[in-house]
C-alpha cells in the first residue's frame, strides 16, 4: 500500500470537519472583491449540498460533468462531491471556443455544464449540439441569465444530508485534458488516489504545515493549481485563500490581506510581477515559500529575492504524473536554474532512444516509474494506443515516457533541455503547435504551415507561425490571426506570422522545427 491508502479527497475533507469544525478553511475573493469564508464544517456541508445537486441533475457514479469557469468555490465543492459520489469532474478553460469545448464535452460524454455568465454563449451552443442535460450558472458578480438556474440558489435548496456514497480511492474523479502532438487534446484520467498521493508528495517536498495559508491565483482548471496548492492544503491541514484570477497589481496586497504563507506560481507570472512598479507592501507579506515552474534568468532571480524576499522553489511535473516528481530541495542549495531533484516517492531515469540510461551530463528523455491509477495517471480516455505509448511496462515496472529532454549533474539536479512533443508554454498555458498548424492549414490560400514557440521575456514563449502561401493567394498576417481567433482560444493565436517560400523538411517529410526556430531568431535579430 502506498501513502494514499484507501482515502478519497472527500474522506479527508470529512475528517477535517470532524477534528477542527470551527477552523476557517476556505476563503474566496470574487472578481468584484466580495469575500466569502467557510469553516471546515461549513465547507463539508456545502459539499453535501453539491452532491445532492449533482444527483438531482442525474449525475451518478461514472457520469461526467463540466466545470467551465474561472476560479470559484464550485470547483472544490463539486470535485469533492464527485469524489463522494463516484462521479467525474471535467475542468475546462473558460477561454475555449465552441469547437474546442464541444470536442471535450462530446469526447467525455459530459452531461451537465457549470459555467459563468461570460461563457454562456459558447456553453449554450455546445450544450445544444452535444445534448447536454443542463447548464448551471455560477455567480461571479455578473448578471446571470433569467432562464437558467444559478449554482448558489440551487446549492442552498439542497439537503445537507449526503446521498448514497459510491466513491473509492481507485475511482476516476477528474478528467483533465492536455495538449499533445495531435490536433486533439487527450483526456488524462486521474483517480482519488492520484490526487491524495500527489498531495502527500507535495506536502513533504514543500514543507507545507497545518498553520500555513496557501494563496491560489492559478486557474483551477489546470492540474497545477490543484496539485501544487488546493489538494496539498486539504491533505496537509492548511487553509486556502482562492482568488478569482491573477492580478499583478494587487497580488502582494492580497497576500498581506489573507496572511498567506505559501503560493503557487509560473515563471511567466513571476516575471510579470517584476514588471510592476515598486510598492510599499512588496515585502510586507509572510510568504515563506513560492513554488513555481519554468526558469527565470539569474538577474530576475536576484531581483525577485531582493525586491520581494519570498523564497522560490522550482518544480517539474505533468498532468500525467499528477504529483511533482522533481522539486528543488527544501533545505540547502536550490540551484533554481535546475528543475530540481527527484523527490521521495518517485523513481526517475534519463534514457536514450533505446531506453538505456545515459551518463551524467548527457541529454536524454526523462521517464518516471509509478503505478497507473495511484502514483501516475490511469491512462488517456478512449485512447489505448496513446496510453500504451506513454505508460510502458518494462521488467522493473511501469514507466511514464514524458517526452521531455533533460540532463543531470553530478549532484542529481535535473536541467530542462527541450520541450517534448512540440508543446509551447505561453504564460502558464499549454499550446499544441500541431493544433494551431491544423487550424492555419484550413485557411483559404495557405499551402503549408509550421508553428513553434520562441523565447519571450514575459510569457516564457510566444506562439509564432511560419506560413507558405498558395500561388497567387492574398494572405496577410492579419488574415491568419483573424482566422485563428475565430477558432482558437486567445492564448493559442499566433502573436507573430512570417511568410516563406518553403519549409525545411526531413527525408521522410517532417518539418525541421529546429531550423525554423533558428531562422526566426535570425530574422528577429535583423529586425
Amino acid at each position: 500500500m502506498d501513502i494514499a491508502g484507501n482515502r478519497t479527497l472527500y474522506d479527508i475533507c470529512a475528517a477535517r470537519a470532524q477534528f477542527e469544525p470551527d477552523r476557517e478553511w476556505f476563503v474566496f475573493e470574487r472578481e468584484d472583491r466580495e469575500v466569502f469564508r467557510w469553516t471546515a464544517s461549513d465547507f463539508l456541508t456545502s459539499v453535501h449540498r453539491a452532491a445532492n445537486l449533482l444527483r438531482s441533475l442525474g449525475i451518478g457514479p461514472g457520469d461526467v460533468f463540466t466545470l467551465h469557469l474561472e476560479n470559484h468555490p464550485a470547483y472544490p465543492q463539486l470535485i469533492l462531491a464527485a469524489s463522494y459520489l463516484g462521479a467525474v469532474a471535467m475542468p475546462t478553460n473558460p477561454l475555449a471556443t465552441t469547437n474546442e469545448l464541444g470536442y471535450l464535452v462530446a469526447h467525455s460524454n459530459s452531461q451537465v455544464i457549470f459555467t459563468q455568465a461570460s461563457c454562456l454563449e459558447v456553453a449554450r451552443e455546445v450544450a445544444k449540439a452535444a445534448g447536454v442535460r443542463a447548464i448551471v450558472v455560477c455567480q461571479t458578480g455578473e448578471s446571470t441569465a433569467a432562464d437558467l438556474p444559478t449554482y448558489e440558489a440551487e446549492l442552498a435548496a439542497q439537503s445537507t444530508r449526503p446521498p448514497d456514497c459510491h466513491g473509492s480511492a481507485d475511482a476516476i474523479v477528474e478528467l483533465l485534458y492536455t495538449s499533445g502532438t495531435t490536433a486533439r487534446p487527450k483526456g488524462v484520467m486521474l483517480t482519488n488516489a492520484c490526487f491524495v498521493y500527489a498531495a502527500e508528495v507535495f506536502r513533504a517536498g514543500s514543507g507545507l504545515r497545518p498553520d500555513d495559508r496557501h494563496l491560489i491565483a492559478l486557474p483551477l482548471y489546470h492540474a497545477a493549481a490543484q496539485c501544487h496548492a488546493l489538494w496539498p492544503s486539504l491533505v496537509g491541514g492548511a487553509s486556502v485563500a482562492l482568488l478569482s484570477r491573477f492580478h499583478a497589481s494587487r497580488y502582494f496586497e492580497q497576500a498581506v490581506t489573507y496572511d498567506a504563507t505559501l503560493a503557487a506560481m509560473f515563471g511567466a507570472l513571476l516575471r510579470i510581477l517584476l514588471t510592476q512598479p515598486e510598492r510599499g507592501h512588496d515585502r510586507a507579506h509572510r510568504l515563506r515559500n513560492v513554488t513555481f515552474a519554468q526558469n527565470l534568468n539569474d538577474a530576475q532571480y536576484a531581483e525577485w529575492h531582493h525586491r520581494f524576499g519570498a523564497p522560490l522553489q522550482q518544480l517539474w511535473g505533468m498532468t500525467e504524473t499528477c504529483a511533482l516528481p522533481v522539486m528543488s530541495p527544501l533545505f540547502g542549495e536550490r540551484r533554481l536554474q535546475a528543475m530540481g531533484r527527484p523527490v521521495l516517492g518517485y523513481d526517475l531515469k534519463v534514457v536514450d532512444a533505446a531506453g538505456r540510461e545515459v551518463s551524467t551530463g548527457d541529454v536524454g528523455q526523462l521517464i518516471v516509474r509509478g503505478v497507473p491509477g495511484r502514483t501516475l495517471m490511469l491512462g488517456y480516455l478512449k485512447d489505448a494506443e496513446a496510453t500504451a505509448r506513454t505508460l510502458q511496462t518494462r521488467d522493473d515496472g511501469v514507466w511514464l515516457s514524458t517526452g521531455d529532454a533533460v540532463r543531470s549533474d553530478a549532484d542529481g539536479f535535473l536541467y530542462f533541455v527541450d520541450r517534448g512533443r512540440d508543446l509551447i508554454k505561453r504564460a502558464g498555458e499549454n499550446v499544441s503547435s500541431s493544433e494551431v498548424e491544423t487550424t492555419i492549414l484550413g485557411c483559404p490560400g495557405v499551402r503549408d504551415a509550421c508553428v513553434v514557440g520562441v523565447s519571450d521575456p514575459i510569457r516564457d514563449e510566444a506562439v509564432v507561425a511560419v506560413v507558405v502561401r498558395q500561388a497567387g493567394a492574398d494572405v496577410s498576417p492579419e488574415t491568419i490571426r483573424a482566422w485563428c481567433a475565430e477558432r482558437l482560444a486567445r492564448f493559442k493565436v499566433p502573436e507573430r506570422v512570417e511568410f516563406v517560400e518553403t519549409l525545411p523538411r526531413t527525408s521522410v517529410g517532417k518539418i525541421q522545427k529546429s531550423l525554423v526556430r533558428q531562422w526566426l531568431e535570425e530574422v528577429g535579430t535583423q529586425e
